[in-house]
């Protein structure tokens, strides 16, 4: 049955208040959001136009300055005339000179070339007279020969006598003008153009195949190919304003052409700071809900006393809920909304209780399936140096050594390929530590000593995880003592302190500094693929998730001046096959 409606008629009422609210909202702020769209593009377009008129005229003048410079009769002089050394030696000087001057006056200027091909020769502001081989710029699309173009990624204007400009793959002038711009000077002016902090900034050369020169941010790349597509997209005109998604971030972009000089100057605005100006309209709103606010208050008042006391009842609930009382249970006797809510609360706790219990389930499953995965990350590391040292005991025909070597290597393989078990009695794990420790004397000989303890009587049958001892001691044979000539020493001690079991290995190598602990310690913390921190983190996480977050693996300086590992178990905890 169908419980009985209490919020009816004010579901009516609130249904058209709400609906005038959101009208009203949606109304204001897509109109004050649109308005300031239109004043930051026309800021913009305002900006970028007078700068880029500026830019035109420095262009102008840098242009005129290649022509005055292209009939100096001097140049001429020297591309034609055949004059004595002296006199051309004092020709270049003046020229020289004179270019050091024009560049002097011109801010925009980096250097200026006069170059002779014919007889690979250049002059220049900064370098004077020198022999260079002529390289025609690549000019890709160009069409005009005041156009900008790069080389070696250094902008710059070129023209050539007698002919200003070709495409000619063979073509050669007997001389001609190249102009480099100022780098500092184009990211100055890049600076002018007045987008603000959030503003990134860039020029693009369009006869370069749209080679773009990168403005003051990292993400500029990104930027100038949301602006390529965008600006492609309206048709690519001289004048092109819009909107751009880059990143996740929405930008406005403006952009202008100057086509004699085959250049875009583009300004990106973060709109954040649009974003931010609308905050102001949600203020406005805000004072508005506080008007129909009213207009609530007095149906409030009158639906006080009915709805206010079952919704307190609801909400001591809750909070019993929260406080971990999971026996709560409420009831309503009128067969109404509040009956409904409830009924429901009372099956959403019972809910909650039934999902507790499986959610231990599941994390009692989800253990057991790490502790597999984490050991089947431990492999055996010197299968190699095995092979290779039974070569050597085979080419030396010392075969009495390789028969209990190649038996005890053997069992260590028995033991990783036959004991499916995932815990086993801690006399097996060590039996199989000092098979390891057999096998690897065989190697060293009389370079390593190994000090083993007692395994106490009361704890052979205590269940560990596997493979917990040998990779340790495999540690300190690579880590440890491996690279000493003489005098290694690898000592092995077990102890039970009331409910604690601690094995200890140390060594008297050189891993004991304060340094090297720190970063093993960093290491087993937060294992990041870290060679020698592998076993190591790897068994601090299996102790970890067998015996609690107390036990695990705790590193420390030896009393030999090496480094000592201590494995920490808790002995009550037992665990099963």
């Amino acid at each position: 049955m169908r419980p009985k409606s209490v919020f009816g008629r004010l579901y009516l009422l609130f249904g058209i208040c709400i609906a005038v609210i959101y009208i009203c909202m949606i109304a204001v702020f897509l109109k004050y959001a649109q308005m300031q769209r239109e004043q930051e593009i026309d800021r913009l377009e305002s900006g970028i136009g007078q700068s880029v008129s500026l830019l035109e005229q420095q262009l102008e003048t840098i242009y005129g300055l290649e022509q005055t410079l292209v009939t100096d009769s001097r140049i001429k002089t020297l591309a034609y005339e055949e004059i004595s050394f002296y006199d051309r030696s004092q020709l270049r000087m003046s020229l020289v000179g004179h270019l050091k001057s024009l560049k002097s006056m011109n801010q925009m200027v980096e250097d200026i070339w006069l170059l002779f091909p014919k007889q690979e020769t250049c002059l220049s502001a900064s370098g004077g007279y020198r022999r260079m081989d002529y390289t025609a710029l690549n000019r890709e699309d160009a069409v005009r020969a005041s156009m900008l173009t790069l080389s070696e990624g250094q902008v710059c204007m070129e023209l050539l006598y007698p002919l200003t400009f070709s495409t000619e793959e063979e073509y050669l002038p007997d001389y001609g003008v190249r102009i480099i711009l100022s780098e500092d000077w184009l990211e100055h002016f890049l600076g002018l153009l007045g987008g603000g902090e959030s503003a990134e900034y860039f020029y693009v050369l369009e006869h370069m195949g749209g080679q773009y020169l990168p403005g003051r941010e990292d993400q500029t790349e990104a930027l100038y190919q949301a602006w390529r597509a965008a600006w492609e997209k309206a048709g690519a005109e001289e004048r092109f304003s819009g909107t751009l998604r880059c990143g996740g971030l929405r930008c406005l972009s403006v952009s202008r052409q100057l086509p004699q000089y085959g250049i875009t100057v583009t300004v990106c605005s973060d709109m954040g700071r649009i974003d931010q100006m609308t905050g102001k309209t949600l203020l406005f709103m805000g004072v508005l809900l506080l008007f129909i606010g009213g207009l609530f208050f007095f149906v409030l008042l009158r639906t006080n006393v009915a709805v206010n006391r079952p919704l307190q009842e609801v909400v001591g609930a809750f909070g019993e809920v929260q406080k971990g009382n999971l026996d709560i249970r409420i009831f309503h006797e009128p067969q109404d909304e509040f009956g409904y809510i409830y009924a429901s609360f009372n099956r959403m706790v019972e809910r909650i209780v039934t999902l507790i219990e499986n959610v231990k389930e599941q994390g009692r499953l989800l253990q057991n399936a790490e502790l597999m995965q984490l050991q089947s990350q431990i492999n055996p590391h010197f299968l190699y140096n095995s092979f290779y040292l039974i070569r050597i005991m085979a080419k030396n025909e010392s075969y009495e050594q390789i028969i209990p070597f190649v038996t005890s290597l053997a069992k260590y393989y028995r033991f990783l390929n036959k004991e499916t078990e995932q815990n086993i009695p801690l006399l097996r794990e060590a039996e199989h530590m000092e098979n390891y420790i057999e096998i690897q004397q065989m190697r060293f000989g009389d370079k390593i000593t190994v000090d083993r303890g007692e395994l106490p009587q009361e704890a052979s049958d205590f269940k560990v995880p596997k493979l917990i001892l040998q990779p340790v001691v495999e540690n300190a044979y690579n880590y440890g003592v491996k690279n000493m000539l003489e005098g290694g020493k690898i000592r092995i001690r077990y102890e039970l302190d009331g409910k604690w079991l601690l094995i200890e290995i140390g060594d008297n190598g050189s891993g004991g500094s304060d340094e090297m602990l720190r970063v093993m310690r960093e290491n087993i913390a937060d294992y990041k693929g870290r060679s020698a921190g592998h076993a190591l983190s790897n068994i601090d996480r299996r102790l970890k998730l067998a015996f609690g977050e107390e036990c695990g693996i705790f590193l420390m300086k030896s009393g030999m001046g090496g480094l000592t590992v201590r494995l920490k178990m808790d002995t009550t905890v037992q665990l099963s096959s």
